[in-house]
């Protein structure tokens, strides 16, 4: 499972048997703009004691919300980009500037986003106060396990996804969640009207 920076997935696992047990991740490469991180231990689990019976896992989760029947308001297209140092990032060609109001969305409508990553590196979209549905990543249409904050957007790729407007009305953000990407400009204004 990648999870990219700053998501957050629920995930249940089973305890071990007696003994020790490492969580993991596996090497990782960004890109060829990116970084390459290896495999490193996280966290290591002892378990010992008497064995406790196991638990039933669930088979089934909580209901999930799908936008895709849902009617489009609008469209947007944001793009990331950078420049070839990679120490500017842009969204739709510009510097963050929080005296700008880059996207309108309406509240209580859904919205369908095409984000496109046309840089060599993958780029975390990320958009603060309403959870989005990943419709489709590379054209390729995908499956509907919930909403999500936080996706990674693949190297010169797109992913398509819808995001209802609900309960904040106001000014917040959208931004790619890699900390120095959107501290060097990969961040934009949106503006939620009632």
């Amino acid at each position: 499972m990648v999870i990219p920076a700053g998501a957050r997935y629920d995930v249940l696992v089973q305890g071990p048997k007696a003994g020790v047990s490492e969580l993991r991740t596996l090497p990782y490469n960004s890109g060829k703009a990116g970084n390459q991180f290896p495999e490193a231990t996280l966290a290591t689990v002892r378990s010992e004691g008497e064995p406790m019976r196991p638990a039933t896992l669930p088979t089934t989760f909580a209901p999930v919300d799908d936008l895709a029947k849902e009617a489009v308001a609008a469209r947007k297209t944001v793009i990331f980009t950078e420049n070839k140092a990679g120490t500017l990032f842009y969204i739709n060609h510009k510097l963050f500037n929080h005296n700008r109001i880059d996207f309108r969305a309406k509240l209580n409508t859904v919205q369908e986003w095409t984000i496109k990553n046309d840089s060599e590196e993958v780029h975390s979209f990320h958009i603060h106060t309403n959870d989005f549905q990943v419709m489709s990543i590379n054209g390729e249409p995908q499956v509907n396990y919930g909403l999500r904050d936080t996706v990674d957007v693949p190297p010169r790729g797109n992913m398509v996804v819808r995001i209802r407007f609900l309960d904040y009305p106001g000014k917040t953000v959208l931004h790619c969640h890699i900390l120095n990407h959107e501290d060097e400009g990969m961040m934009a204004v949106l503006q939620i009207d009632k």
